[in-house]
């Protein structure tokens, strides 16, 4: 049996690609999902420029993450990220549906969800906590008679808004182009997710260490409270009691 690492692994990742090769959990006492409009239109609006500038990588920081004894990565730092870059890949999906099958097949299957052959039915890579999943996983791998959640807490219609924002941003990047190139101009976004839109990804296996180098890092977007930051450290220290 191999030994389980007791130093921090350091990948080289498009966001899109730590999606698509992990299985990633939002911890109990991660905070909700946070990004409003600007920040969301950001992101878009600089992917755009690096894909227009001569297909550019664009850095987006760092992602750490704890590895769980079920092969899942514990997201410390980088939900608002992950989270905003599926919502993308799922406008992408539901724009395509009908035009594009096979890239449609691709996004759903490789990027945003795996089956469970025990529940029989589809999962999402991405799983935010308990407040916000049930949403979340509606926009990624909801079935069409499935109805959506309702909308009860602040970070719901964030979510939502930030779906409808990346269905707008979708819309918006093919809105001068020719119905048959569609696909190929929305593969390329894909495709920059997946290689271009760069992050480190950071496996640390001890908690209380990664929430240590957590407080050392400016996250994109809004800056966590002093109460995040003690709420995410003592849970931390608790483990799995």
């Amino acid at each position: 049996m191999k030994e389980p690492t007791t130093q921090a692994v350091f990948e080289q990742a498009g966001l899109a690609g730590v999606l698509k090769d992990n299985r990633l959990t939002v911890p109990p006492n991660q905070r909700d999902y946070h990004w409003e409009e600007p920040h969301v239109t950001k992101l878009f609006k600089d992917v755009a420029k690096a894909i227009s500038d001569d297909d550019q990588t664009y850095f987006l920081g760092t992602i750490v993450t704890i590895p769980k004894a079920d092969g899942t990565l514990e997201i410390v730092d980088g939900q608002q990220r992950l989270a905003t870059t599926a919502l993308l890949l799922a406008a992408i999906r539901d724009f395509l549906s009908g035009r594009g099958p096979v890239l449609v097949e691709s996004i759903n299957n490789e990027f945003l969800t795996g089956i469970d052959r025990r529940k029989r039915e589809r999962v999402p890579h991405l799983r935010l906590n308990v407040d916000d999943n049930d949403l979340f996983a509606w926009l990624i791998a909801r079935n069409p008679s499935d109805p959506q959640p309702a909308c009860q807490k602040e970070s719901h219609h964030r979510l939502k808004a930030a779906y409808d924002l990346a269905m707008g941003h979708v819309k918006n990047v093919v809105s001068t182009l020719e119905e048959k190139d569609h696909g190929d101009v929305l593969n390329t976004w894909v495709s920059f997710l997946e290689h271009k839109a760069a992050v480190v990804l950071v496996r640390v296996p001890s908690g209380s260490n990664a929430y240590k180098m957590f407080e050392t890092l400016n996250d994109r977007g809004l800056r966590t409270s002093q109460a995040d930051l003690i709420k995410n450290h003592l849970f931390g220290r608790s483990g799995a009691r």
